[in-house]
């Protein structure tokens, strides 16, 4: 495999036994290049192996993904505002190189235009596009060509990529991925990674296998260089290090990367359902109000909120408890909402640690009491963090 090394002895024993097992399934497109993606992904175990690529013949047959690029009409909203493409050309080791600029990836509004479903099929598009390239490159260069390189611009994440719904759909993507397309990454080269990027990381981590985690490098305030060192600067984009440019001058080259983009809400079709598994429904009297109190261990965490009441607004606000002063301090402002009407959802940065206080507020209310159902989380930093890197040095991506 491209950047992997040859199959020892005992592995090249184990290919044969693993396509004897398999030969009820497996046809001519499944050569021994395929079978090796399986048998690496769970470290040459047959049986996990076989398990693994029999449950993946039958999703691809039950998701008719042999036809999926003749069958799905790419639809409109994705066409514009999806984010990412494959550069014109191939790094230094011949593989093609994807290049996401994922901060400019607006999940609730292409969940609000599309269907979950057209979403992953969009993802799946470019997955089997990029299966093809690998046959057409190995062909022309006669050398076996099978992984690419990732290149994310994390510039622009947000509190709005922390949204639980599109982390969830993200999170689908990468298991979709390890699952059914494994070995497909080379390595993972991360840029402009913010300071919420830790927290980011946390949530997506349990989706991706160890030998994934491993590929990845988040590359510090020289990663213009580094990114020269895996691809020649003439195919790389001017705006990311290289000199390409689009013919009418543009440096981020739209022309092969989407460049994504906040969806305009005239694609809107159907409110985003915000109802989610573990809301907790509780009644607030008349008069009354519901605190909740959460312990922040760690700076730049971040509360993510989801709550609709039934019957009328309530009123939402988080303050910090001052232990110097004995008052607390607002965090934010407690507002009433028509929550009935539109659920609410967004994401709060917790910039100090301490005792936070989430209220629900029905003082104003004499005469009517509330129902409201809510998820609230506290994403804190992680303590393990992807490898960080900062040098010029050649890398070996293969450690």
């Amino acid at each position: 495999m491209s950047g992997r090394p040859e199959l020892t002895g005992k592995q090249k024993e184990k290919l044969i036994q693993f396509r004897a097992n398999l030969k009820d399934v497996l046809g001519p497109k499944h050569d021994d290049y395929y079978l090796t993606r399986f048998l690496r992904a769970r470290n040459f175990d047959l049986a996990k192996s076989e398990e693994m690529l029999r449950n993946c013949l039958i999703w691809r047959e039950k998701m008719k993904i042999d036809t999926i690029q003749q069958d799905f009409k790419l639809p409109e909203v994705a066409d514009k505002y999806w984010a990412g493409g494959v550069l014109d050309g191939y790094d230094k080791d011949d593989c093609p190189v994807w290049l996401v600029p994922i901060g400019n990836f607006d999940p609730k509004g292409l969940l609000h235009s599309m269907k979950h479903g057209d979403l992953i099929k969009v993802n799946l598009l470019v997955l089997e596009y990029q299966y093809e390239q690998f046959a057409i490159r190995t062909k022309e260069i006669g050398k076996q060509i099978g992984q690419l390189t990732l290149i994310v611009d994390l510039e622009n994440l947000g509190l709005q990529h922390l949204w639980k719904p599109g982390i969830e759909l993200f999170t689908k993507m990468l298991t979709i991925m390890e699952q059914h397309y494994p070995e497909t990454l080379k390595s993972i080269l991360v840029v402009r990674a913010p300071a919420i990027f830790p927290i980011a990381y946390q949530l997506c981590k349990p989706f991706l296998q160890e030998y994934t985690r491993k590929k990845i490098q988040v590359l510090g305030s020289n990663w213009r260089d580094v990114l020269r060192q895996h691809v020649d600067k003439d195919i790389l984009p001017e705006y990311w290090g290289g000199t390409k440019k689009d013919p009418d001058g543009n440096p981020k080259c739209p022309s092969l990367i989407k460049q994504g983009g906040e969806v305009p809400k005239s694609y809107y079709k159907t409110e985003f359902d915000l109802t989610q598994k573990g809301m907790i429904t509780k009644d607030i009297s008349r008069a009354g109000a519901l605190e909740l109190k959460y312990e922040v261990h760690k700076p730049a965490s971040v509360l993510r909120y989801t709550f609709k009441t039934y019957d009328n607004d309530i009123g939402f606000g988080v303050t910090l408890n001052d232990v110097t002063s004995k008052k607390p301090i607002v965090v934010m402002e407690n507002k009433r909402h028509n929550s009935h009407m539109v659920p609410e959802d967004g994401e709060l940065i917790l910039e100090k640690p301490g005792t936070y206080t989430v209220k629900f507020d029905n003082s104003y209310s004499w005469t009517k009491g509330k129902a409201v159902s809510y998820l609230l989380e506290v994403l804190e930093p992680t303590d393990e963090e992807p490898n960080f890197v900062e040098q010029t040095a050649e890398l070996d991506l293969n450690k």
